[in-house]
């Protein structure tokens, strides 16, 4: 890009916590966040905002978008079934073409591997319809950006955590957890990581220097999934939750609990850390507890979601 252009528009699908952290590291700009809901302006945010109310499920024309924008791509997919229609709704809703497509998908298309390592060479087997709808999100955009030459990464997602993203509710509620030695292997990575992962992508695009292909995302230090809860615990000052045999905490958990709790694998994600010259900030567990107060999330219960792939 030459020097004094201005930057691509940003074009946020599916606006949460990690499309607020990516906003966020872009107060200047352009930037078009779709979602159900209102998105909220970043407050450092300076640059062009446009909020725009958008059902994946229930497709209407859109508002014109603009051409040779950022997609990033974060909405999940449909709670059914083995296709992404929203991903199939997006792409005949979306006119105008990107510069590039980034879409975040999920390490689950692997299935389990009985705590072996994981890397992109690695067949993607998915053993639940989640991961399948995955799978077939991420053979849409490939099929439709290879049709058009537009340049396409694809990001398998570990699970997500931080400060404000810890099971302290699961961990008050008592709730069982794996004993160790029977615990299946998880990983994660920091939100803020995360985050700066899409703002280096974006970088590259910019400088018309790309990453593209499938990368693994972690922080690339696989653990047991039960220390999460019994270090996060030990950090807060709060009882160790109890534990039981696997079979019996696989008896009485939800199905999305119980598809992370039979998919145990150890994911190399330093394919990611080469192509960018990139190092987590924070590389562990522990690391996030250090620069956590031990007193913010005990009034309340953080979200768990997406803590244990």
């Amino acid at each position: 890009m030459p020097p004094h252009s201005p930057s691509p528009a940003l074009i946020l699908t599916g606006f949460g916590d990690i499309a607020a952290r990516i906003a966020h590291r872009h107060p200047l700009h352009r930037i078009y966040a779709l979602a159900r809901r209102p998105a909220p302006r970043p407050h450092n945010h300076s640059g062009a905002w446009h909020g725009i109310l958008y059902d994946l499920d229930t497709p209407t024309a859109l508002p014109e978008l603009p051409a040779h924008a950022i997609w990033l791509y974060l909405a999940p997919p449909p709670n059914t079934g083995e296709t992404d229609t929203r991903v199939a709704h997006w792409l005949t809703a979306a006119g105008q073409l990107p510069r590039a497509v980034i879409y975040a998908s999920t390490t689950g298309v692997y299935g389990d591997h009985q705590g072996g390592w994981v890397n992109e060479a690695t067949p993607a087997r998915p053993a639940h319809d989640r991961a399948r709808r995955r799978l077939n999100a991420e053979h849409q955009f490939t099929q439709w950006c290879a049709a058009r030459a537009i340049p396409l990464s694809i990001l398998r997602i570990t699970g997500i955590y931080a400060a404000d993203r810890l099971p302290i509710a699961r961990i008050k509620a008592r709730t069982p957890v794996v004993c160790l030695e029977q615990s299946p292997w998880s990983n994660r990575i920091h939100a803020d990581d995360l985050a700066e992962i899409y703002a280096a992508l974006i970088r590259r695009i910019e400088a018309s220097t790309p990453v593209t292909g499938i990368y693994n995302v972690s922080d690339n230090t696989p653990r047991p999934m039960t220390e999460l809860y019994l270090a996060t615990a030990a950090h807060f000052g709060l009882h160790a939750p109890p534990c039981l045999p696997l079979s019996e905490v696989l008896a009485q958990s939800t199905a999305m609990a119980r598809e992370f709790l039979t998919e145990s694998k150890r994911i190399d994600a330093s394919a990611i850390q080469r192509a960018l010259n990139w190092q987590p900030s924070y590389p562990n567990l522990a690391s996030t507890l250090a620069d956590t107060p031990a007193n913010i999330p005990r009034e309340h219960g953080a979200p768990t979601k997406n803590v244990t792939k």
